[in-house]
């Protein structure tokens, strides 16, 4: 499940997705409330995780049905996104999110995080036990990592994670190179 960054498209992310259905992944991206913030943009995720997986008969006449592991499920976000799968995760781990029905916490495998900003702070945005991934670019003059701006720190959320976690820079690499919507790079 792929959710885009504020002022992004998720057709924007086709790239990741096609690479990942090339090694047998069936992927899914989504439209993603990002303007309120990474809260809003979690519940985004959950909802439309949980559409997806209740509606695997209806979805394209069905061609879903039986190609989908409901058992294995990983985020991908990116910026508000990345913030906002981590405090989807969050959400199913403290029991505040608007419970979904068609999976559970043990169903999420891996959270990953593409130049995440980090609003909510540790007690909200915060992968807890769930392996989890960051993604970051050495250019990136939006989520920049700077001290001065603590909301622009992505290893935040790295440090927060509490069972395997794995991270890569990109050096050259600005907030706008980790989707295919054009425009500024940030670099």
């Amino acid at each position: 499940v792929v959710s885009h960054g504020n002022g992004h498209d998720y057709t924007w992310y086709d790239h990741i997705g096609n690479h990942l259905a090339s090694w047998g992944c069936v992927v899914m991206s989504h439209q993603n409330n990002t303007m309120p913030g990474p809260d809003s943009a979690s519940l985004t995720t959950l909802s439309n995780t949980d559409y997806l997986l209740g509606h695997l008969g209806t979805i394209a006449g069905g061609a879903l049905q039986g190609h989908v592991d409901s058992h294995r499920i990983v985020w991908i976000g990116h910026s508000r996104g990345g913030e906002g799968v981590a405090r989807a995760y969050d959400r199913l781990f403290d029991g505040t999110a608007p419970l979904p029905v068609n999976f559970g916490i043990a169903d999420i495998k891996l959270v990953s995080s593409i130049a995440p900003t980090d609003f909510l702070g540790a007690t909200q945005a915060f992968p807890h036990d769930v392996p989890y991934h960051l993604w970051v670019g050495g250019a990136d003059s939006d989520v920049n990592g700077c001290a001065d701006c603590d909301i622009c720190q992505s290893f935040h959320l790295f440090g927060r994670a509490q069972n395997t976690r794995h991270s890569i820079s990109l050096h050259g690499v600005g907030h706008g190179a980790f989707h295919d919507g054009g425009g500024d790079e940030w670099a």
